[in-house]
């Protein structure tokens, strides 16, 4: 047990010296990029705003890789890892062991070399961070398993639905085979898959507002596949999970959330325009559908 202790207590130490700094560096990070964003609203293109918070991520992804240093060519083996340099190996063979003083006890001295009995508080932090990495994870699969059997289980559209999703492909030049599905009423709409996006919209999505808001949709979902929104999302939700106790962190994957969306947008007003300048007033309309069932399974897999 006090081995296990020892080495719960060296991982969290190592684990605090990792996690305090990053906390602090990706607090004022995110200060930063929020600040600039904010600043940069009315005079920069979402796109590069989107990508300017997307920062953040790449900082929580890459920093821990960065600070592993490789392992030593020269691994220290048996009594030589605790060897005098100086010493030659001849002298470490013909030197006596290490004899106390008479009458000195053979305990160590002021509990030098003792293992600890107890997790220290970096140990407590590095115990409390692995249960809730597995809850999170857990969590995080559970809904990720429901939503894509929610998706397996929407019936495919019909023809005209499939022929106004060829040509909005053809009009944002969006290539590879693209589902589309329906889904129960009250739901959002959403594209999910890595490999196979599929596009999933409400059933009342058509009869309440008609074909015009269904192709602004498709519209809408299509810009997230051509710029592969899917993946980032992906990559959101994996951080968010490792760094759980971060709430800066939160913060800034709603920030992106949103800027995602409005990138969304400007690509599909850059790329088939807004002849009546109703695009978001229809969007609006799509998002005012009520809401049934919460969206937060598909949010794991798909980007509105």
């Amino acid at each position: 047990m006090e081995w296990m202790f020892e080495q719960v207590n060296t991982i969290g130490q190592a684990f605090v010296g990792l996690a305090l700094p990053m906390l602090l560096g990706s607090a004022a990070l995110i200060g930063l990029v929020l600040l600039v964003e904010l600043a940069l609203r009315e005079k920069v293109r979402a796109a590069l705003r989107y990508w300017l918070a997307v920062l953040v991520v790449v900082y929580l992804l890459l920093t821990p890789l960065l600070s592993l240093s490789p392992p030593s060519p020269r691994w220290p083996a048996g009594n030589a890892a605790y060897a005098d340099p100086t010493t030659t190996a001849a002298e470490h063979t013909r030197a006596p062991l290490f004899q106390p003083p008479t009458g000195q006890s053979q305990t160590t001295s002021a509990g030098v070399g003792e293992r600890p009995r107890m997790l220290t508080w970096q140990g407590v932090m590095f115990v409390l961070w692995l249960v809730g990495l597995g809850v999170m994870s857990a969590v995080l699969i559970r809904r990720a398993v429901v939503a894509c059997k929610c998706v397996a289980a929407s019936p495919e559209a019909n023809f005209l639905m499939t022929d106004i999703l060829g040509y909005c492909r053809k009009r944002m030049g969006v290539g590879g085979k693209i589902g589309l599905k329906i889904s129960d009423e009250g739901t959002r709409p959403v594209v999910c898959g890595l490999f196979k996006p599929v596009i999933v919209v409400p059933r009342n999505l058509v009869p309440t507002l008609g074909s015009r808001h269904l192709r602004d949709v498709l519209f809408h979902e299509l810009a997230h596949v051509r710029r592969h929104d899917v993946w980032l999302n992906l990559a959101q939700n994996v951080v968010q999970v490792l760094y759980f106790y971060n709430p800066f962190l939160w913060i800034a994957n709603a920030v992106i959330r949103r800027l995602r969306d409005e990138a969304a947008d400007e690509a599909v007003l850059e790329t088939v325009g807004d002849a009546d300048h109703s695009y978001a007033q229809r969007l609006a309309d799509v998002a005012r559908l009520p809401i049934t069932h919460p969206a937060s399974s598909l949010n794991l897999i798909a980007v509105a």
